[in-house]
């Protein structure tokens, strides 16, 4: 929905100076997709090989952000789900995004500078998980044993908090803005203008639905009506600890 209203926005308004690179963009970058694999855990290349490949899509990135840049961009706006990690992974770790410090600094290794500020969604724990056991065999690719992610995911204490945290020591001296997926498509003019830093009146969000599941995509309960309520404490006693952090900005809701 984000990255839609956004390019929508500036499909309206092309000389608005908010670029998009979305998934499709980035993903089609050679190269890209390997990043990861091509670092060590300290961020070093893993051999030669590795270090040319990375110092050429970094040129290259280089090379695409100053030209945007000379064609009146002013905001460039990198939006991909996975650069954080994958909810696939999550399943298969047990853990709540336990790589995202690793994953960010590679990816960080690969940009001409830190970005200005980092954007994200937040959302209730049994919702984010459920939605991602449904999605996985939408896309082909088997959703774990149902007992044992629920167990790993009731068990781990893991959450949004840590998240946070994880990613403040990537880019500490990028602010965040943070928003609830719940609030989204009530406040999705004003989540995605304080993302582009557009006035509200200039933002256009498209008909239609987005991210529809597939009509016979299955849909087993991977929570019952006790473990979602405790899922949804844990997520509530979470957000109040962020929205008490400092140096954190919200968008919609109550922002």
């Amino acid at each position: 929905m984000v990255e839609r209203t956004i390019t929508a926005t500036i499909a309206a308004h092309p000389d608005c100076g908010v670029a998009i690179w979305g998934p499709r963009r980035l993903r089609d970058t050679d190269g890209f997709q390997a990043t990861i694999r091509r670092l060590d855990e300290d961020a070093e290349p893993v051999d030669k090989a590795a270090a040319v490949a990375l110092d050429a899509l970094a040129s290259q990135f280089a090379e695409d952000v100053s030209a945007e840049r000379d064609r009146g961009v002013k905001t460039l706006i990198l939006s991909e789900e996975n650069l954080m990690g994958s909810m696939g992974n999550n399943f298969r770790s047990g853990s709540f995004y336990g790589d995202v410090a690793q994953r960010l600094a590679a990816y960080d290794s690969l940009l001409p500078q830190s970005p200005n500020r980092v954007a994200m969604g937040v959302r209730d724990y049994g919702a984010v998980w459920t939605s991602a056991f449904h999605y996985l065999p939408q896309v082909g690719k088997n959703a774990p044993p149902l007992e044992s992610a629920r167990e790993a995911l009731l068990d781990n204490r893991r959450g949004w908090p840590e998240v946070v945290r994880d990613v403040a020591t990537v880019w500490p001296d990028s602010p965040m803005l943070l928003w609830q997926q719940e609030d989204l498509e009530a406040e999705t003019v004003q989540i995605c203008a304080s993302i582009t830093g557009l006035s509200v009146d200039q933002i256009v969000v498209p008909d239609g639905k987005i991210n529809a599941r597939k009509a016979k995509t299955p849909r087993p309960d991977v929570f019952d009506a006790e473990e979602r309520k405790h899922l949804t404490h844990r997520y509530n006693r979470h957000l109040r600890r962020l929205r008490k952090a400092d140096g954190l900005g919200w968008a919609g809701g109550q922002a």
